[in-house]
């Protein structure tokens, strides 16, 4: 006890100097606040803030460490590069909250089980976080991002006393696995972002990688115990206090679902197969297209600083070097001889699908045995 009160003070000490500390009186309350997905693709998987409430300071406002700047300087290019930076922002609750039911986002609040000095030294870190020079992070998807920035600084205020009961998450999900479930109604989007994440989304997830969700992280919470006595969360509520009407499902249709178009894209490129002129034209779109796509694959392995995109096996099918010779109506010996080699690696992927290391999607099989087609019947056609 006395080595934690100790370690407690150092942290203040630490803290204190960098502010004109205000003093949270003993009314004042911390809460974790988690709103429901969104609609927009930066809000499929939720959001979480930190709440600060003092009723006799007439204070309410919410951390919130998932904010960007559209305007910021190569906003696009610092996105694509993985090199974006968020912030930590300060904004009234009641904009909080407006916001979230603007988009009927349905919000959690829990109220965490802090001390008088806990409170003080919890409200005094955010503070310290949110200054000009503190406030800016790189961040990452699974590992640094607006949830587990929350639960860092607050296991630090309890001295990482807390300890997460993990035992209702499924075992064996992968951090891929965890996205899914947000992306059922959005299958062009899973699609997508199941080609740019490579291998190091397949791995395992260990119980604290969930949190990096905003609804593991809540669940956590209310399943926390702090010194394996206290619960973390001593009060829960929702807001509003009254359902939201579901929504209702969106209907895809045929080009909504990305395995029934690529099909379609395959049935083409086979029936091209039988008029010459045909197939010319097919075949230099479907090159370029897939090369453009192994080439995009390939930047975001090796020109940017995203951690989950490296080792991306749907380079074996998605080959940027296609766009070297997409355009290429003339057959040589070097043309025949790269698209038996790019059928024969095709081939490959598709006999080791299931064994390759990462999971690849579906809706990219039925392109995958076209290129299977296409490169090792094109010398047998070409001298037919």
């Amino acid at each position: 006890m006395k080595n934690c009160l100790l370690a407690l003070a150092l942290l203040l000490a630490a803290v204190v100097p960098a502010l004109a500390q205000t003093q949270l009186s003993d009314q004042a309350r911390i809460s974790l606040m988690t709103a429901a997905p969104g609609t927009m693709l930066y809000s499929l998987f939720g959001h979480s803030a930190l709440r600060v409430y003092d009723p006799v300071l007439r204070l309410d406002r919410c951390y919130n460490f998932g904010t960007f700047d559209f305007e910021d300087p190569n906003f696009l290019l610092n996105f694509c590069r993985g090199r974006l930076r968020y912030y930590l922002d300060i904004e009234p609750y009641r904009y909080f909250e407006y916001g979230n039911l603007l988009e009927e986002r349905v919000m959690q609040e829990q109220v965490l089980n802090l001390n008088a000095q806990q409170r003080q030294l919890l409200f005094d870190l955010l503070e310290v976080n949110a200054l000009e020079e503190n406030k800016y992070y790189l961040y990452d998807f699974f590992y640094d991002n607006c949830a587990t920035r929350i639960r860092d600084v607050v296991e630090k205020v309890y001295l990482y006393q807390i300890s997460f009961d993990t035992t209702f998450l499924p075992l064996g999900a992968t951090m891929r696995d965890l996205l899914h479930p947000y992306l059922t109604n959005h299958p062009w989007t899973r699609f997508g972002i199941d080609l740019a994440l490579g291998q190091p989304a397949d791995r395992v997830a260990l119980g604290r990688d969930y949190m990096f969700l905003p609804d593991h992280m809540r669940d956590m919470f209310a399943r926390a115990r702090v010194a394996d006595t206290l619960p973390l969360v001593i009060e829960e509520r929702q807001i509003p206090e009254w359902s939201l009407p579901p929504k209702p499902a969106p209907q895809h249709g045929f080009f909504g679902n990305p395995l029934w178009v690529m099909c379609l894209v395959a049935a083409v490129g086979f029936a091209s197969m039988f008029s010459r002129r045909a197939e010319r034209v097919f075949d230099v779109v479907f090159w370029f297209a897939l090369g453009l796509a192994g080439l995009i694959l390939f930047l975001l392995w090796f020109a940017t600083d995203h951690t989950t995109t490296k080792n991306n096996w749907n380079l074996l099918w998605a080959l940027p070097t296609h766009l070297l010779f997409f355009w290429r109506a003339k057959r040589t010996e070097l043309t025949e001889t790269y698209f038996t080699v790019v059928g024969a690696i095709a081939l490959v992927t598709l006999v080791m699908w299931g064994f390759i290391p990462q999971d690849l999607p579906e809706a990219a099989l039925p392109i995958v045995v076209l290129v299977v087609v296409k490169g090792l019947m094109r010398r047998y056609r070409s001298e037919a």
